[in-house]
């Protein structure tokens, strides 16, 4: 036990950096979206279609996975996802047709999230639950780094391939095998308490009994709520912001690649601020500080759309990505829940990313459609900048607890 706690922070970082390598090889395609575009004759509804598939089975299958891959320990759960995820990358960069392709992210997506329990587990095993928004603050850092290296660095690769996105595509593929190899060497299940695990394995009221309870806190369908409008309007930036700035303003891959990030990047060190900031502020200036980021929110973006400017693009980006630090602190409402227990937790956290799935999904197709409708990317764009208001509003509804004794 205490071998494994010495190494904890190297057993979690290990895991969080794998997995939030296979969520940069999803939101990276926004800026291959060009070039796949013009090799398969996409429509602007294809393209918001194929920019939501990694999210659109979790909308259904998010909560039942979540509940059924929770029984396995998290080493196997995490090799297994992750030898998915390089198999079904590596259809999506053979796909010869649209179908293919989009299947391929549709089972990617699935595969990515399935992986979220291992996350939980490893937590309760490994940390104390003060420690729980450290880490989720950690997992935001790592994020913004690893995602924001991976929006740099796709232009660089498409521009040494010839533009071919499906060498970009496999190239990821490889790189998640890696990823499962390591860990299959050095993962860990962290250390078990026996008894615990048998309560988490044979709950008195019966496996559905877990679902019941986690679905009768009303702080994770308010707090899922508010993310659906981050997530929504985020994602829609992710996979169009390349296009639109490509079609609209002329401005480079490259360029763009760099704007989205230094907001994505910023977003990592805000999270780790926020994380331990928030602990030791009342509730009500919580919410405050949410209130504000979801205002930030709208403002930033509708300004990446209404200007060219790099110098102004930057300074826009480096406040947006400063509002995104908020994950740690939203995300952790499901370990922090009144009475919760660690595998209720592992489907609480499913059922709030189910609600943030939802924005991710639909983001990009609604702006797609919004574009097909109107004939103008920008005004979609726009229109899609105010779904951050959902933060505004759901944040002055719920407690924002940082242990299990707030009140």
């Amino acid at each position: 036990m205490m071998n494994l706690l010495r190494h904890r922070w190297a057993i979690m970082g290990l895991w969080l950096l794998s997995s939030v390598a296979g969520f940069m090889m999803v939101i990276s395609v926004g800026l291959l979206l060009p070039s796949i575009s013009a090799d398969l004759g996409l429509t602007p509804t294809q393209q918001g279609f194929y920019g939501s598939a990694a999210f659109l089975g979790n909308l259904f299958l998010t909560l039942p996975i979540s509940w059924w891959v929770s029984r396995y320990r998290p080493k196997i759960l995490t090799t297994v996802t992750f030898t998915l995820s390089s198999a079904l990358m590596f259809v999506q960069g053979w796909g010869p047709n649209f179908a293919v392709v989009l299947l391929g992210r549709l089972g990617f997506g699935v595969s990515t999230l399935a992986r979220e329990p291992a996350r939980v587990l490893l937590m309760h095993r490994l940390f104390t639950p003060r420690d729980f928004i450290l880490v989720s603050g950690v997992y935001n850092l790592l994020f913004g780094l690893v995602v924001g290296g991976g929006l740099v660095l796709t232009p660089i690769i498409l521009s040494r391939v010839g533009d071919d996105w499906r060498r970009v595509l496999l190239t990821f593929a490889v790189t998640l095998g890696v990823l499962a190899l390591l860990w299959t060497i050095l993962g860990s299940d962290g250390e078990e308490n026996a008894e615990s695990e048998q309560q988490e394995a044979d709950p008195a009221d019966g496996r559905l009994g877990i679902i019941r309870r986690v679905l009768g806190y009303r702080e994770l369908w308010i707090a899922g709520t508010g993310s659906m409008g981050t997530t929504m309007a985020w994602s829609s930036f992710v996979n169009f912001y390349p296009t639109l700035m490509l079609d609209v303003y002329d401005v480079s891959l490259n360029w763009t690649g760099l704007l989205l990030a230094i907001g994505i990047a910023t977003g990592g060190p805000s999270g780790i601020l926020l994380s331990r900031i928030v602990p030791r502020v009342s509730g009500n200036r919580r919410r405050n500080i949410l209130q504000a980021i979801g205002v930030a929110m709208v403002v930033t973006y509708l300004g990446m759309t209404l200007t060219d400017s790099i110098p102004l693009l930057i300074v826009i980006t480096l406040v947006s990505g400063v509002a995104q630090g908020y994950w740690p602190i939203l995300n952790s409402i499901p370990f922090y829940l009144p009475g919760i227990r660690p595998r209720e937790s592992t489907v609480a956290l499913s059922f709030m990313m189910t609600l943030g799935t939802f924005g991710v999904a639909t983001g990009p197709a609604l702006v797609g459609a919004l574009h097909d409708r109107l004939g103008d990317l920008r005004l979609a764009m726009m229109l899609i900048s105010f779904a951050p208001v959902l933060l505004v509003i759901c944040s002055s509804l719920i407690p924002i607890r940082t242990d299990r004794d707030d009140e």
